[in-house]
């Protein structure tokens, strides 16, 4: 009898084992925890394209909720779906790229709210955030740019507020309505009121806003445990914003001030500038006429420089450092061969003589420049240079950062040193000369090459022509049209708007764009008008195609042209 009751008791264990109702509660722990099943990556068919909430079809599931529980789909959810794929695509590719943004964010969360709860309460996230953008002023945006849900403060502080009290559809809208705001902030803060300068405002402004990817905001803001710290954190982090910013609130109540304005294109400029300037830069900011050269944060030169004319600015924008070059060879520029040297072939050429140019082939070949018809002639065909020499307009050093504005930094031809005594320095046709250069050159060689003061003045004595030095370490160029700084000392300093970009920015961010004149396009093919027929009959003796001009005398007038637009002898 007790044989049986033991084999009885065995069987009965083995039939509960074998039975599908074991609970799996009742195993011991695995050694390893069981990871969540991962969504599949885009591109893995159609179904990785869909919805979280919609990747099975009904007749699907009975399989998957037989081996895992399925997460609850709120009202608030489907409502906030719902909305979110009605939202416009956007009227420019900003708002387009903030609306993927916030659909793929929301898929990630399962559409779950991230400022409301279930009953439409703001959450202290969602205070924080709205309260930094009710300050917008504080950083010189507009809070009126920004549309927040009304009546959310008070629902907050209602203590009759349930679940349930608002409409899964007037969640879904509060919902949305703050996470634009929040977009819009990050994208204002980073200079998005003006999106392309260099096509909105001129050409001459080569600036970009620095603007963040709107996913990357969305995804930071949600994991801050201070929405409106890291709000604040999106404006320029470089000292001069914060010191116009301290200058502007000082002018709250005078905040339509030509002061307040003034202060206002200054920041959005700033807002402009690359987040890292460089542990070593040069600064040139062309409305002070001033340079200087800042390592670790402190300015270890500052000089004057001469800049670009009224119609022939220097252009604003940031590249790096290439080349420094002694005694360098000059390349005329195609705008001045068409319209400075060009007019001077068809007189005979004095500029040639003048200034020891040379007309050479684009394979380098001399060409004897009085042998050519210049009425039937493109001289585009050709390069005009100028090797290193008493006249030569680079001086003794260049300083070269290629972009496709064509302009460098470089020495003053000796007898044009007086320009840097001027107050206003606008006489080039948009290069850059600095005053002491081998100072500069001195500076910057050590820096990347280790060479001392004496090696680089050897260099430029003795050295061949155009004896380049490659430089190796990254060194900022910037270009910049700050109109107010604020120095170390509190003060605020001012320059003149010397070309006009101070009113452009004012009058963008004012959103008065038709009133903006942007002047020509510098970038702009340069246009050949060859003379007419009957100016070209009255100068060449022979109009053949083959034959040569005479060559008639230097124009003594010629000074009055070429040389005041080029060496800015007003």
């Amino acid at each position: 009898m007790t044989g049986q009751l033991v084999f009885a008791f065995f069987v009965l264990s083995a039939m509960a084992f074998a039975s599908p109702g074991f609970s799996q509660a009742q195993q011991t722990e695995p050694e390893s925890p069981v990871e969540a099943p991962q969504d599949r990556a885009p591109g893995a068919g159609d179904d990785a394209e869909r919805p979280a909430i919609e990747r099975f079809a009904p007749e699907e599931r009975h399989d998957v909720e037989a081996t895992a529980t399925p997460a609850q789909v709120t009202p608030q959810a489907e409502a906030l779906k719902k909305a979110l794929l009605a939202l416009a695509a956007g009227g420019n590719e900003e708002e387009r790229n903030e609306r993927a943004a916030l659909l793929s964010f929301y898929e990630t969360r399962r559409f779950a709210p991230l400022w409301l709860d279930m009953s439409g309460v703001p959450t202290p996230r969602a205070t924080s955030a709205m309260a930094e953008i009710a300050r917008a002023e504080d950083y010189g945006l507009d809070p009126r740019d920004f549309t927040l849900p009304a009546g959310l403060d008070q629902r907050a502080q209602t203590a009759a507020a349930r679940v349930g009290d608002q409409k899964p559809e007037t969640v879904a809208s509060e919902e949305i309505a703050i996470s634009r705001a929040v977009l819009k902030y990050g994208r204002f803060a980073r200079g998005g009121r003006i999106i392309n300068p260099s096509e909105q405002l001129s050409s001459y402004l080569d600036r970009r806003p620095q603007l963040l990817k709107p996913d990357v905001i969305l995804d930071s803001v949600a994991a801050s445990g201070e929405p409106d710290a890291y709000l604040r954190s999106l404006h320029p982090q470089h000292a001069q914003f914060d010191r116009l910013r301290r200058k502007y609130l000082a002018l709250r109540d005078k905040s339509q001030s030509a002061e307040a304005k003034r202060l206002l294109a200054n920041m959005e400029q700033w807002r402009w500038m690359p987040a890292d300037l460089g542990d070593l830069y040069v600064w040139n900011n062309i409305p002070e006429f001033m340079q200087r050269v800042v390592k670790n944060g402190e300015v270890v030169r500052k000089e004057r420089i001469v800049t670009g004319q009224l119609d022939k600015q220097t252009p604003i924008f940031t590249r790096t450092l290439k080349k420094i070059t002694f005694k360098p060879t000059w390349i005329v520029p195609e705008s001045i061969k068409v319209r400075e040297i060009l007019p001077s072939l068809q007189r005979g050429g004095g500029m040639m003589r003048e200034w020891q140019l040379e007309l050479r082939d684009k394979n380098g070949q001399t060409v004897d420049w009085r042998r050519i018809n210049w009425y039937r002639t493109d001289i585009r065909i050709f390069n005009v240079v100028q090797e290193n020499g008493p006249k030569s307009v680079m001086g003794k050093v260049k300083f070269s950062f290629p972009s496709q504005h064509t302009v460098f930094m470089h020495d003053a031809y000796p007898p044009d040193k007086w320009m840097f005594n001027k107050a206003r320095r606008t006489y080039s046709h948009g290069c850059m000369r600095v005053q002491n250069p081998i100072g500069l050159a001195e500076i910057l060689l050590r820096e990347d090459k280790g060479l001392e003061a004496a090696q680089v003045r050897e260099a430029v004595r003795s050295g061949r022509n155009d004896n380049e030095f490659e430089i190796e370490r990254r060194i900022p160029i910037h270009m910049t049209y700050f109109t107010a700084l604020v120095d170390d000392d509190g003060k605020l300093h001012t320059f003149p708007d010397v070309y006009g970009h101070e009113r452009r920015i004012t009058l963008a961010l004012e959103g008065k764009w038709s009133q903006i004149s942007r002047g020509k396009d510098h970038l702009a093919p340069v246009e050949l008008d060859m003379a007419s027929a009957q100016r070209r009959n009255r100068y060449a003796e022979d109009d053949a195609a083959d034959a040569p001009p005479r060559v008639w005398r230097s124009n003594a007038s010629f000074r009055g042209g070429f040389l005041d637009s080029l060496f800015g002898r007003w």
